[in-house]
């Protein structure tokens, strides 16, 4: 009867890691509201999820405001032409369909959208993971960025297909916002890490 009551317990440890993954979603949704801010709030989310959940390390929270505070500036100016570019790829394919009344071109410009949406969430997926480990300025974050995306190209696909998933699931049901950010990031970080590994060495991160 006193294990069950024990912090170390396996039922309280999945209980607490439960609670920080809807408490770092929750700050990730603050964090996000100013729209601009979102990649420093990704940044942040991404480094206090693999350092607090997965690798069991202690302040987790604290570690989230102390990384979104560092990257705000570049992720900001870094964000800027990809939020751009993906309004306009959203706009475009949103009337698309009524600007063009012939079935072949309404296709081919929809396929057209649909790879630049791929394109940018893909190399976003990359973007703001690497800004969390490692000192970049912001044209080298973009190239490296899309280095990734081009290199992994299997897991670029892969890691949209999460992304534009929980983003569907979150704007579809609304609640789950409360818990799939943070979950989002902790199943792509599986992906992500075995690239960190491969490419950048430990000894180069933050």
């Amino acid at each position: 009867m006193g294990s069950l009551f024990n912090p170390d317990a396996f039922l309280w440890r999945w209980c607490s890691r439960i609670l920080d993954i809807m408490i770092l979603s929750l700050f990730w949704l603050v964090c996000s509201l100013p729209v601009v801010t979102a990649g420093a709030a990704s940044a942040a989310l991404y480094d206090a999820a693999v350092h607090g959940i997965r690798r069991d390390e202690a302040g987790a929270y604290v570690r989230f405001f102390r990384t979104f505070r560092r990257e705000l500036k570049t992720a900001v100016l870094a964000v800027l032409p990809w939020e751009a570019a993906a309004a306009l790829v959203l706009w475009g394919g949103r009337y698309i369909g009524t600007a063009i009344q012939d079935p072949a071109p309404v296709l081919a410009a929809t396929a057209v959208f649909a790879l630049g949406l791929f394109f940018i969430l893909g190399v976003a997926s990359w973007m703001f993971p690497l800004l969390s480990r490692f000192e970049f300025s912001i044209s080298a974050l973009h190239r490296t960025a899309c280095q990734f995306w081009i290199v992994h190209l299997p897991t670029s696909f892969l890691l949209t297909l999460l992304l534009a998933g929980s983003v569907w699931v979150c704007f579809r049901f609304l609640y789950p916002v409360f818990f799939i950010p943070c979950t989002q990031v902790l199943l792509a970080s599986f992906l992500i890490e075995r690239a960190f590994k491969k490419h950048l060495p430990d000894s180069q991160g933050k």
